[in-house]
């Protein structure tokens, strides 16, 4: 049996494998004060059927991590606090779940006793975009669990939707890295993500080399990097 890696030798190895920033958000779900989280993450993931690391991963990428994770008055009792409202916007980067025309799409990847009034309400924000500023309509939550299921229901749909392309396609299965990228270039933009696949007539997720943080495509390499990286935590089942 070989040695077992370091973090920072496994942060190095990813890093050198994909060539960007690696996020250590393993941090934020390490330690018994965070362990509610954990909890909550392994039960959604697994009744929508997504890996909880990867949930986890985009979840707190969006600012469950270093938004809300990372502020100490969300802990009470050497505890994360799980049963307080909170701001999809902010905290989950869910700028869209509260439009009528979303939710349609997201009902059937949530139970049955979900709805709106009950689990959230639709509030409107603005975000600030190359454009100018943009009115959308997120989602209060009434609490972090209704708020993780929110950003599970979305994903899965993408992941759905990115499944129903490829085979559209007629493109191979997708490698797990593929998968994961791409299902979060869906969750950006879905449109722009089947053109990209369907100009590059593949997944190559090096397909731009390009350091530009801001750029989608980096994004999505960050999110595989840190995602590979909280595996390496042993935090979660799978």
């Amino acid at each position: 049996m070989g040695k077992v890696k370091s973090k920072l030798e496994r942060k190095k190895e990813i890093q050198e494998i994909y060539d960007v920033y690696v996020n250590a958000w393993g941090g934020y779900a390490d330690e018994p004060k965070e362990a509610p989280v954990v909890e909550i993450i392994e039960k959604i993931a697994k009744d929508v059927d997504l890996p909880p690391s990867y949930l986890f991963t985009i979840a707190a990428g969006e600012g469950l991590g270093w938004i809300y994770l990372s502020d100490l008055n969300n802990y009470k009792n050497g505890k994360v606090i799980t049963d307080k409202k909170m701001s999809g916007f902010q905290n989950l980067g869910l700028d869209f779940f509260g439009d009528p025309q979303e939710w349609p799409n997201l009902k059937r990847y949530l139970p049955k006793t979900y709805n709106e009034g009950d689990e959230f309400e639709s509030v409107k924000e603005v975000r600030d975009e190359a454009f100018g500023k943009e009115t959308v309509y997120s989602a209060n939550f009434k609490n972090l669990e209704s708020a993780i299921w929110a950003m599970a229901a979305v994903l899965k749909q993408r992941a759905d939707r990115f499944e129903k392309d490829w085979k559209k396609l007629k493109y191979i299965k997708p490698t797990e890295d593929e998968w994961g990228f791409w299902i979060y270039f869906y969750y950006q933009r879905p449109e722009l993500a089947f053109q990209r696949i369907k100009e590059l007539k593949s997944y190559d997720i090096f397909y731009l080399k390009t350091s530009d943080r801001t750029k989608i495509r980096t994004k999505a390499l960050e999110r595989i990097a840190a995602w590979r990286y909280i595996q390496h935590y042993n935090i979660f089942s799978k």
